[in-house]
Parts: structure tokens; C-alpha cells; sequence
């Protein structure tokens, strides 16, 4: 008997024709010493469970329920027996040598706890543009992507449970899925955060590739409410870890600023350390960062260099001076009381010829001028407000030179603009000089200043 090296875990319920695609497609390009196959079905009505027994060296969990996907999941590993485990949705299709490069990057690496495919369909950076018409053109593309990004890969904080290869060690120490999420969605957010705390990494494999029917369970049993189920476990997961999803992709906007010659980053106020893991894939260099939150700090040590967890207002001296190439205060100068005092204080960290990188909330954004008309304000934990015009007054001339100021926009509705460009017009016959429309769809203002 050979030894196992990665345990499917397969759940299902109802929509056999997908389960005996995937099945076909694990068989067909996979080396048979390589895993064992595990089915949870959640209660079919269908030939599932006819098919399933059928199958000839499986392994079949039978619930009379729909136990969920974590639940699911989580029986299927109490009977896996590989020293990996890969969960699989039962509405895809893998191809040649689909399982290979992702199994590479954990043997290759300890630090890594979990790697995924791309795909054609699933969210976030796993997602590829797929130019195959149907699944007759499958194998073809996937061939050629897969052998054109032989070797590449990424650092991510967030992989998606359709197909997701973790050591069984790791899910043993973390306590695998979390089952008070309900049936789909944020269970494997939930476990990608869980990996990342304990200070593993995720990665993409661009050379593996997976087509994915998508949201098949869903759409093929009207039991499941995908919107309702969604908003559930949004909020489940928003109690449990205060972390909103969109932290967990990278800014590009941002990472644009910084130099690519930059060797040594801090992140001031670095949340769960998006912005190091997408500086890492793109050049050689150390991150640092300040954080207030010890659950974000802890999760972004899974990539930075070292995070202190530490209120930036009251820190002690914890750099040497000229330490840093680049420092950066993405959205958080605006919750500071003294952000200009901040700016000058960190600026002894900063090497001559060194960057300051600022994001901020454009004040005068169409938005925020109609909230405060109403008198509701921006936000009740903003404390400093800056506009195009007054972002440069951080960066004092003695220290800084400007080298580029850039803006992020939102579409304005166009009964707003119109609103505002009337109040303009009546503040003009009055005498008054009223620019609310110049900068009302730049959302987010960045600056680059250099140390002189």
C-alpha cells in the first residue's frame, strides 16, 4: 500500500452531473499514488448517493442533513489519512497536472500553510481571464497558461475553498473549519485568517489551473438562499475578527507610489499586512509595520520583517534614525490629532532621499460635501480633514520635496454634481469663491514627498 499524500475531501448535495465531472477530471489527471478520494454528501435527493457508492477505493460519509460546508469538511478530515488535504467543490474540473505544482510549494517551504489554482471563475487574485468557450477547449488553454506561467506564484492573504491545499498539521492546530459558519461563504476566510495568525503564509500557483463552474450547489438546490446565507456569516465573521473583507486585497494605487529600489518599508497603521504581502511578490525588500490591533499585527507578521503593535500617538523611539527607505501612511493620518507632528517625528526614521507615501480621504469629494451640509460630517472617528489643496502642508518644505501628488475617483451622481454646481453658481453672484465641483470625484488623495 502506498503512502497518501493528499486527502480530497469532496462535499455534496444534489447536482450528480457536476460531482461526476469532477471526479472524472481528478481521475484523469492525476497520479492514482498520489491521493484518496473522501465524500461528505449533505443529504442528496438525487443519484448522488447512487453514484458515490458505485465508485470503487473511497471513502463516503453519509449525512441524513445538510451539516454545511464546514461541518462537511471538518467529518471529512476526521478520515483522512494524507499528510495533506485538499478540500474540492464538486462543480469543477481539474486539469493536467493541476495537483503537482501546488503540492511543490508546501513541500518546498514550511512557512507556507496553504496554496491554490487559478481559476476562471472565483473571486479575488486567483482569477485569470480564460479565453476557452466551452469545457471541450479546457485542456488546451490550460495547458498552454499553465506551461507560460511555469513557476510563478504570489503571496496572498486570502484563498478561496473552492480548491485549497493545506497541510493536515496546520488544520490540526488550528482547529480547522470554523462551523458557525452556515453554509457556504467565509469559512475559508475565516481559515485562511486562522492560518495567517499562526504565522504561515498563502500562495497562488499560476502554473495550476482549475475550471470552476461556479456557485453550482447554489443555484441548483432553491433551499439555499445564496444572499441571505452570504449576509449571515458576513456578519458572523465580521464579529469574530472586526476585519472587513476588503482589507485583505492589496491597494495597487498604493504600491504604485512606492519605489521598486526601496529595500526597507515601514507600514504605519499596516492592518493585516496587505500592502507588505503585494510589495514581497513584487520586489526584494523587508516590511515593517505599526499596527494598534493585535489581532491584524499578528496576522501580518505571517509576511512583514517585524510589527509593532502600538499606538503611533504614544510610541517610544523604536527605529534607529535613517532606517527606512520608505515610510507610509496609508488612511490613517486622519484619526490623529497631531498627523503633521506624526509626519516630522517619523522623518528622522527616513533616509535622505527616502519616501514619505500619504493616503488620505479627499474632504471635498461630492459625498462628504453633501454629508456635511446635512451636518452629519465625514466620520465620527476622523479627526483631521484634508482636500487636494492641504494634503502638502504635511510634509513641511524644510524636510520634504513634493514629488507627485495623484487621486483615486468614484463616480459622482449626476443629480449631486448638478446640486453642487448650482451652489457654486449661487456662491459666485454673492461674491463667494465656492469650488465644491473641482475635486468632487477624487475619493483618496496620495502624495509622494522625498527627504531632502
Amino acid at each position: 500500500m502506498f503512502p497518501i499524500k493528499v486527502s480530497i475531501i469532496i462535499l455534496t448535495y444534489n447536482q450528480v452531473e457536476f460531482t461526476k465531472r469532477c471526479v472524472e477530471s481528478i481521475y484523469r489527471n492525476t497520479p492514482r499514488d498520489q491521493f484518496e478520494l473522501i465524500f461528505v454528501d449533505n443529504g442528496s435527493s438525487d443519484d448522488t448517493v447512487k453514484y458515490l457508492t458505485s465508485l470503487s477505493d473511497v471513502s463516503i460519509i453519509l449525512n441524513e442533513k445538510n451539516v454545511g460546508f464546514a461541518g462537511g469538511c471538518n467529518q471529512g478530515g476526521t478520515i483522512a489519512k494524507g499528510e495533506y488535504i485538499l478540500f474540492l467543490n464538486n462543480d469543477v474540473i481539474v486539469t493536467k497536472n493541476w495537483l503537482e505544482p501546488m503540492l511543490e510549494r508546501l513541500i518546498a517551504d514550511p512557512k507556507i500553510g496553504m496554496v491554490g489554482p487559478v481559476s476562471n471563475y472565483v473571486s479575488g487574485a486567483q482569477i485569470v481571464p480564460a479565453s476557452y468557450h466551452s469545457v471541450d477547449e479546457l485542456d488546451d488553454f490550460a495547458e498552454k497558461y499553465c506551461k507560460a506561467n511555469q513557476g510563478k506564484t504570489k503571496r496572498v492573504l486570502r484563498l478561496v475553498g473552492f480548491c485549497l491545499l493545506a497541510r493536515k498539521t496546520i488544520l490540526d492546530e488550528i482547529g480547522w473549519f470554523d462551523v458557525q459558519y452556515v453554509s457556504g461563504n467565509f469559512e475559508d476566510d475565516d481559515l485562511c485568517l486562522k492560518v495567517l495568525q499562526k504565522g504561515y503564509q498563502l500562495w497562488i500557483a499560476f502554473d495550476s489551473f482549475v475550471h470552476h463552474f461556479g456557485h453550482a450547489t447554489f443555484n441548483g438546490n432553491p433551499d439555499l438562499s445564496f444572499q441571505h446565507l452570504y449576509h449571515g456569516n458576513y456578519q458572523r465573521y465580521i464579529e469574530k475578527w472586526n476585519i472587513p473583507p476588503v482589507q485583505l486585497y492589496p491597494r495597487y494605487e498604493i504600491v504604485k507610489m512606492i519605489p521598486t529600489v526601496s529595500r526597507r518599508i515601514l507600514d504605519v497603521g499596516c492592518s493585516v499586512g496587505t500592502l507588505g504581502a503585494e510589495l514581497l511578490n513584487r520586489q526584494n525588500c523587508e516590511v515593517y509595520g505599526i499596527e494598534i490591533s493585535p489581532i491584524a499585527a499578528n496576522i501580518a507578521n505571517a509576511y512583514y520583517q517585524d510589527v509593532q503593535i502600538m499606538d503611533v500617538e504614544n510610541m517610544q523611539d523604536s527605529y534607529a534614525p535613517d532606517f527606512f527607505d520608505t515610510i507610509v501612511f496609508s488612511n490613517i493620518l486622519e484619526y490623529l490629532v497631531d498627523p503633521w507632528g506624526i509626519v516630522q517625528r517619523f522623518a528622522t526614521y527616513l533616509k535622505p532621499g527616502g519616501s514619505m507615501i500619504i493616503c488620505v480621504p479627499n474632504m471635498v469629494h461630492a459625498n462628504n460635501q453633501l454629508h456635511y451640509l446635512q451636518g452629519n460630517g465625514v466620520s465620527h472617528t476622523h479627526l483631521r480633514s484634508f482636500t487636494p489643496s492641504t494634503i502638502q502642508s504635511l510634509c513641511s518644505q524644510e524636510l520634504f520635496t513634493i514629488e507627485r501628488q495623484e487621486y483615486t475617483h468614484s463616480q459622482v451622481d449626476e443629480n449631486l454634481l448638478q446640486f453642487l454646481t448650482e451652489l457654486k453658481n449661487l456662491g459666485e453672484q454673492h461674491g463667494y469663491s465656492f469650488p465644491v465641483t473641482e475635486h468632487a470625484s477624487c475619493l483618496q488623495i496620495l502624495l509622494q514627498a522625498v527627504k531632502k
